[in-house]
């Protein structure tokens, strides 16, 4: 089945943006002669964006209904367009922490912020 994709309406291009991992952390452990064995947690590498998107108020209400509707409360992957710094790629992604996102107005415009966990980073 194919990812939703990220709502033409709704601007993709951030005001902000942070990588903030562009890969999970691996996993270590230490052995008993006293060295640390380290390896990755996954065979995809997943790292984390953090956005603020600036909105309209018909934008914000096309973002909300994506999430609440397309996304089953922002628990489902998605396709969106994701910059690495050096490009803008369609990208798998999924909203962190559940789905949260954190909206506030600023004069006519609202600015959107979230993270995303992003595939192949």
């Amino acid at each position: 089945m194919p990812l939703p994709i990220w709502p033409a309406s709704v601007p993709h291009e951030p005001s902000s943006r942070n990588i903030a991992e562009p890969f999970r952390k691996g996993l270590e452990s230490e052995m008993a002669a006293g060295n640390v064995r380290s390896r990755r947690t996954a065979t995809v590498g997943i790292g984390v964006v953090d956005l603020t998107i600036r909105m309209t108020t018909e934008q914000f209400q096309t973002f909300k209904a994506f999430v609440r509707d397309t996304l089953s409360h922002g628990t489902a992957d998605f396709e969106m367009p994701v910059s690495d710094l050096t490009g803008c790629t369609v990208r798998r992604v999924r909203l962190r922490n559940g789905g949260q996102y954190q909206p506030s107005r600023a004069g006519n415009r609202i600015f959107v912020s979230f993270s995303l966990d992003v595939w192949d980073l």
